[in-house]
């Protein structure tokens, strides 16, 4: 029987809980569609493709349930599309069903993130650990825009989690669901590829060391893995040259027009050191991080460098005592993912996305120590929730009012030529009888045409049969203006966009073109 107090405790949870999703719902949900401004450019692909999948079971090339997008030709991982295609169904083609896979993988941190803490630390330590989720930059901005490989970090904290319970409960069914979420991860990023084998090959020989697997719950585990990484073997086998491309009636597996082999090499070691401090700082890209904030504040440092020694110390205990602790499976996670960053090419914030929850936990994990180790628990924990709290208001009236306005145009995010089209086809309302010409070369705008698909999308067999493959122009979009303006080759009845090349704007001015300003386009017509 579950006595008084113990009832009151768990009301207490429960109402604490549900503050925290709704806090959780409000900072994911609020002006998703506008903040971050724009579509980015891989965000849009993956969008289109999405449409593409929803409605005819292909990508954009025609490709039949593919195991992974060609998107501009390099590749994409296809989970995010897929998940998206579903919203689309569900909602239409409209920016929030690209934007809500996201939000739902960050509800799967904070949900197998509380659960996890509470597994290893106590209930205490589990809502703290959801608090930070909640309110920490790095998670709020990741879970807000498409990028395929963000939602690594939502299907990795949840393997975790099933493979924790599986360890717990010791019956081959929940190893077998273990396994059914690893492989399922192993299509949400390329880099997991590289990262979940190390991740599993290091927990199950400490899973043999404590002797908590049997050979059943290990096949139970690994079949199901197999089943799903089996697609993905066999694309890096077509991608390598070993076998030809080809097509079953589930899915098919196609050549990119380019591999993106030699991402990983020990000669990237040495300019990786200082690879941590910029994860809890910003990189170059500005849409991953702000300097004036961190990802996950600066006031966690002390706590996460700490929280990784203790970590450490705790794992070492549990190995030299052969007794199991489902903590250690932290522990390999953070290390796995640093060790494959340390030795990946140029990497940053959104390729690191997985090491965001183990550096959560260990934060936590260093506030739990030094919480037993104090008196008054409860008004340190408030005071530390209130630090927080101070931190995230800052920061949300940044991100949320300001940032739009301070950092655009950025790059690699375009909303200004979707409504300069419109204003185009609004004001100058002649079809496809008039060409519109949009420069290709404003290095803020990467592949335009993708956001004229978005604008109005057509079917993929429609696109392919009207697109010229040099430039992708179709219809009346050209997305490759003259390199040298010249009367001769000037289409006088048509429209251009340009943004970058001053020597070919001055070019259309001196030939009596029109002219018109539209945030950083110009628009000119006769």
């Amino acid at each position: 029987m579950i006595d008084k107090e113990q009832r009151k405790e768990n009301r207490k949870v429960v109402v604490v809980l549900a503050a925290i999703g709704a806090v959780f719902l409000f900072t994911r949900l609020f002006l998703l569609t506008s903040v971050p401004r724009g579509l980015n450019v891989d965000e849009a692909g993956m969008a289109y493709d999405a449409f593409c999948l929803a409605n005819y079971g292909t990508d954009r090339y025609m490709t039949w349930h593919p195991v992974y997008l060609t998107n501009f030709g390099s590749g994409q991982s296809a989970m995010y599309a897929y998940l998206a295609s579903i919203f689309i169904k569900i909602i239409g083609f409209r920016p929030a069903a690209f934007r809500l896979p996201a939000v739902c993988l960050g509800a799967a941190v904070l949900i197998f993130g509380y659960l996890i803490g509470k597994e290893t630390m106590g209930k205490r330590s589990g809502l703290l650990l959801a608090g930070l989720i909640t309110l920490c930059p790095y998670f709020i901005m990741a879970s807000r825009w498409g990028l395929d490989c963000n939602l690594f970090l939502g299907f990795f904290t949840m393997s975790v989690y099933w493979l924790m319970l599986a360890v717990k409960r010791e019956k081959p069914g929940w190893f077998a669901l273990a396994g059914l979420s690893f492989g399922f991860s192993l299509y949400t990023y390329a880099v997991s590829y590289v990262m979940l084998p190390l991740f599993l090959f290091f927990s199950f020989l400490y899973l043999l060391w404590s002797g908590k697997l049997k050979l059943k719950q290990a096949a139970a585990f690994a079949i199901p893995l197999a089943v799903l990484a089996a697609p993905l073997l066999l694309f890096i086998a077509v991608n390598s040259g070993y076998l030809e491309p080809f097509r079953t009636p589930l899915f098919t597996i196609q050549r990119m027009d380019y591999f993106r082999a030699g991402e990983f090499s020990l000669e990237f070691l040495q300019g990786n050191w200082g690879v941590l401090p910029q994860l809890l700082s910003s990189d170059l890209v500005q849409y991953n991080g702000f300097a004036e904030f961190g990802t996950l504040y600066y006031v966690s440092v002390p706590f996460l460098l700490a929280g990784i020694v203790l970590s450490l110390i705790r794992t070492v205990k549990s190995v030299a005592g052969r007794q199991y602790d489902g903590q250690t499976f932290i522990t390999i996670m953070f290390w796995s993912v640093m060790s494959v960053v340390m030795v990946m090419r140029l990497p940053n914030i959104n390729k690191a996305n997985a090491v965001y929850f183990p550096a959560v936990y260990c934060v936590v994990l260093a506030f739990d120590f030094v919480l037993g180790k104090l008196p008054w628990k409860k008004t340190l924990t408030c005071g530390v929730g209130a630090v927080y709290l101070v931190c995230f208001l800052f920061f949300a009236r940044y991100y949320y009012f300001e940032y739009s306005d301070d950092r655009y145009p950025q790059k690699y995010f375009e909303n200004d030529l979707r409504l300069a089209l419109d204003l185009v086809e609004e004001e100058y309302p002649r079809g496809t009888e008039r060409n519109i010409y949009v420069d290709g070369y404003f290095d803020i705008v990467s592949q335009p045409y993708i956001y004229t698909l978005i604008r109005r999308p057509i079917s993929p067999e429609e696109w392919l049969a009207k697109r010229d493959p040099a430039d992708n122009s179709y219809d009346n979009y050209r997305f490759t203006v003259p390199e040298e303006i010249i009367p001769e080759e000037l289409d006088w009845d048509g429209i251009y966009l340009m943004s970058s090349r001053n020597e070919e704007i001055e070019k259309l001015r001196t030939a009596g073109f029109q002219e018109r300003e539209f945030h950083y386009w110009i628009i000119f017509s006769k």
